[in-house]
């Protein structure tokens, strides 16, 4: 009688479970599934994403425009330092001439001799530097009618040289180049008018 008793239980129990299923002491739902997400949670997550790209956007066009101002300026210090150690191994003068006119973000080029001489389309060039970008300005401060800078054979200037890099006039980089040839780089808020 006993095991009739619990045939009957398990069929009426077997019945009332169809669609929920005993998992230890919890209850699963086997029945019913979600199909994707409610109109509410993706209006939410499309409510954070834009507020989160209305502040990333503009810091990451900032991060950009910095980041070109200071290729840039390590490109410019390592074209000084090329010229400079060509100088000394070759035991003659090395200029870093602008392209075109006195605007070194318009192209630069490292020559063999002296400017009035050799040009950016002679074949005394050593290496040619591309544009750096339209938004960029890089001019001699200590000069500015002055297109180039010479290294003698020992690496030397005549007089120390300070170059201004703007970017937008909003970030700024200064280069200092000593009478020894050695480049020092310093930055500032703005750029100088």
């Amino acid at each position: 009688m006993a095991p009739l008793l619990l045939l009957s239980i398990r069929r009426r129990l077997a019945g009332a479970f169809t669609s929920k299923q005993w998992l230890g002491s919890k209850l699963l739902f086997v029945g019913k599934r979600s199909q994707g997400f409610s109109l509410i949670e993706l209006m939410v997550t499309l409510a954070i994403l834009g507020i989160l790209l209305t502040v990333a956007v503009p810091a990451y066009q900032s991060f950009i425009g910095s980041t070109a101002l200071t290729t840039a300026t390590n490109d410019l210090v390592a074209a000084f330092n090329l010229a400079r150690s060509e100088a000394i191994k070759r035991a003659g003068t090395m200029s870093v001439l602008a392209k075109a006119g006195t605007n070194f973000a318009d192209g630069y080029c490292i020559v063999t001799g002296t400017p009035p001489l050799n040009r950016c389309d002679s074949e005394n060039v050593v290496r040619e530097f591309p544009i750096v970008g339209s938004d960029i300005t890089i001019e001699i401060a200590s000069d500015p009618a002055e297109s180039a800078i010479s290294f003698d054979s020992f690496g030397g200037l005549s007089g120390e040289k300070r170059f201004e890099l703007c970017r937008a006039d909003q970030d700024h980089l200064r280069i200092k180049v000593s009478r020894s040839g050695r480049t020092k780089t310093e930055g500032d808020s703005s750029c100088p008018t």
